[in-house]
């Protein structure tokens, strides 16, 4: 990662003065830092303009892979996505136009009512349907074996975060973590391969609150050759309904079943994932609520 650009340091006035004279011509007053993302610290002008910077070589490396593919989404795509207007010269950095809307948290989805909630779930599963169907030639030029859903390195991760995960988990539960973690790349094996999102969260998914209607997605940067499965694995966290009622919108059919089994070992990760977060000051997550689901996601999957 760039030292300049590590979390917590990031000189805004350093990038604010990048984007001025690589576009000399864009006109804006206000600049705001968005220093949550861990590949990209990014800047917004004026609530009308996102201007991401990687943080590291390997964020930096699928940056022109991430604005071929959206290319090529965004006429196909039933909603909006993300378009790179602005592209430095050397591509170390891009912007485009703020997409407007609001994270479509798990307060915001349960805030809906039910009629706009499957209206929403289906217009999620109609924009994966649109990325899941796009050619794997747009991916050419990723890191080997560069995919989110690698059950090996979620295990490896696990080895070496258990003892303060436990500590966070109490006994019972992170012994069941320990044998979650033993089972999972058996669970989500599979050869299936499409053009996934890879990271499909709340924090990704944006909502127009007036129309009560998706607004758009964003953030491909772990866009890759993946398991359609990885897509669906967040909407567990809207109802134990919703994964079934996207994945129809998105026409899957023969295997439907087996990839919604798979994205609940996936959403179980996430809120694994979460705790640590929470534990190492990265994120902040209500960890007791998370703690008392995680029993029964255990039970769910037989662990």
């Amino acid at each position: 990662m760039s030292a300049a650009l590590r979390q917590g340091e990031v000189d805004q006035a350093r990038l604010v003065a990048r984007i001025r004279a690589e576009f000399p011509e864009l006109p804006f007053s206000k600049a705001e830092l968005n220093d949550f993302g861990e590949d990209h610290a990014v800047t917004l002008l004026d609530d009308r303009w996102v201007f991401r910077f990687p943080r590291g070589a390997e964020a930096a490396a699928r940056g022109a892979t991430e604005r071929r593919l959206l290319a090529a989404l965004t006429p196909v795509s039933p909603v909006a996505v993300p378009h790179y207007e602005r592209v430095a010269r050397d591509g170390a950095f891009a912007g485009y136009r703020m997409i407007a809307g609001h994270e479509l948290t798990e307060a915001a989805f349960a805030a809906l009512p039910r009629q706009r909630q499957e209206a929403v779930l289906g217009e999620i599963g109609a924009f994966l349907r649109a990325l899941h169907a796009l050619p794997p030639t747009l991916l050419d030029g990723l890191p080997e074996g560069a995919s989110p859903d690698d059950a090996a390195a979620f295990v490896a991760r696990h080895a070496e975060r258990r003892q303060r995960l436990a500590e966070a988990l109490g006994e019972p539960l992170g012994r069941a973590a320990d044998r979650f973690y033993a089972a999972l790349p058996a669970a989500v094996a599979t050869d299936r391969r499409v053009v996934i999102h890879g990271d499909l969260t709340e924090d990704h998914v944006l909502l127009d609150p007036e129309a009560g209607r998706l607004a758009g997605v964003i953030d491909f940067t772990d866009a890759a050759l993946g398991d359609p499965a990885y897509d669906f694995a967040f909407l567990w966290a809207y109802g134990a309904w919703a994964p079934g009622l996207a994945a129809q919108a998105c026409g899957e059919s023969a295997d439907t079943a087996d990839t919604l089994a798979r994205s609940r070992w996936w959403f179980t990760r996430f809120r694994i994932d979460q705790v640590w977060w929470t534990i190492s000051g990265a994120r902040a997550y209500d960890v007791a609520r998370i703690r008392a689901e995680l029993g029964g996601l255990f039970q769910a999957l037989g662990i």
